[in-house]
């Protein structure tokens, strides 16, 4: 059996996973900590192993925790990519460092590039593209997540899955930091990742895909005037019968391509379930 247990701290509850195990020979039950989860308001279902999230005492768990701190969550998460954004663009990495430090201690990787940088970069993008940051702003953002997204990727990996992913860009599409936070992700839970971002030409990826022989291919697309590119490329990859999935802030209106896998929701956490579905 699994449950949560909570801590007091300060004022503040802390959670942790724990198993309950019955010891005939002693005549009592042994409890072992499997994972520490972080402050109990900001636990999520992708907080919990794979094996354990259909519990039901988790479950339970879940389904009153939410109605607790939805609000103070949502502030928290509002000023954490305030204070992100500004210090991407003031060129902080020690901040940003910082924030990604402290919000991992109580969440995950995937809540941190869903909930924050994810978020943040789009924020600083849509300045840029009302003309209220200028060319030199938004590098200095984009360098500074990219210096962040290479010290996550130091973390330490899972064991190897077996599997291979592939992630592109159309030809002419240079927004590469979707590509290498999907790197990182990808590659500190178990999966070989080749990642030839950005805007590599279509003979390179296909020379790729027939040397590697990944069991995926991922492509991402940030700007709508790509789309054409997109689709051609997408037209030279089917003849490897390989799995495609696309997604993107171009692709958030809709659905312009046939008998491939969008996500119009670029989330990690729904991307990284589906790849499962893809490549069992």
């Amino acid at each position: 059996m699994v449950f949560l247990r909570s801590k007091i701290v300060k004022n503040e509850s802390y959670s942790y996973l724990v198993k309950s195990k019955w010891d005939s020979k002693k005549k009592t039950s042994e409890q072992q900590t499997i994972k520490y989860l972080g402050k109990s308001s900001d636990v999520t279902l992708e907080d919990i192993p794979d094996e354990y999230r259909n519990d039901q005492n988790i479950l339970s768990f879940l389904s009153s925790n939410k109605q607790i701190d939805i609000k103070k969550r949502e502030k928290y998460l509002v000023k954490t990519r305030q204070n992100m954004r500004k210090f991407l663009l003031a060129g902080d990495l020690k901040n940003v460092m910082s924030i990604y430090n402290d919000f991992v201690k109580q969440s995950s990787v995937t809540n941190f590039y869903d909930n924050i940088l994810r978020p943040a970069m789009y924020q600083i993008g849509e300045l840029w593209d009302a003309k209220k940051l200028d060319v030199g702003d938004e590098h200095i953002a984009s360098n500074t997540a990219m210096h962040l997204i290479e010290n996550i990727g130091t973390k330490p990996k899972a064991k190897s899955k077996g599997k291979t992913i592939l992630i592109c860009t159309p030809d002419g599409e240079y927004h590469a930091i979707p590509c290498f936070m999907m790197e990182t992700y990808f590659s500190l839970n178990g999966y070989d990742v080749i990642n030839l971002a950005p805007s590599a030409p279509s003979n390179s990826i296909m020379n790729h895909i027939s040397e590697k022989k990944p069991d995926l291919i991922l492509i991402s697309v940030t700007l709508k005037d790509h789309i054409k590119s997109c689709d051609r490329l997408i037209k030279n990859l089917k003849k490897f019968k390989v799995p495609i999935v696309i997604g993107g802030q171009a692709l958030q209106d809709g659905n312009p391509f046939h008998d491939v896998t969008v996500m119009n929701t670029p989330s990690l956490s729904e991307l990284s379930k589906m790849i499962k579905e893809e490549i069992r």
